[in-house]
């Protein structure tokens, strides 16, 4: 099993944008945290952002990545766009969700990867 990036961005309303980054080891699924270096602390994206709207997104891996979606108690409250980034891609930009989503304190980005 080996480790990979999984680098994203969630874009609100507001225009502001929240950078993601996990170093995540494939066949496994983990939270997607806030990247520490932009967010100062590695954090759930709905405990840094509460009440704010995701409108577009990306979530990028590596190799292969399954999927990503938004984790609100115990349950899939909303899904990512995916993308890899694979043979030098750079994975897209970040893409509009079908329906806007208000995150919630305790709100986590869910990804899986494969090799």
């Amino acid at each position: 099993m080996t480790t990979q990036p999984v680098i994203g961005s969630l874009v609100m309303s507001d225009q502001s944008e929240i950078p993601l980054f996990l170093a995540l080891t494939d066949g496994t699924a983990s939270e997607v945290t806030t990247d520490a270096a932009f967010t100062i602390a590695a954090q759930s994206a709905g405990d840094y952002a509460p009440g704010k709207t995701i409108k577009e997104a990306i979530i990028t891996a590596k190799t292969f990545i399954g999927y990503a979606y938004v984790l609100r108690n115990g349950l899939v409250a909303a899904t990512l766009p995916i993308a890899s980034r694979t043979a030098g891609g750079s994975g897209g930009n970040p893409l509009a969700l079908c329906r806007s989503f208000t995150l919630q304190p305790g709100d986590k980005i869910w990804a899986y990867t494969l090799a």
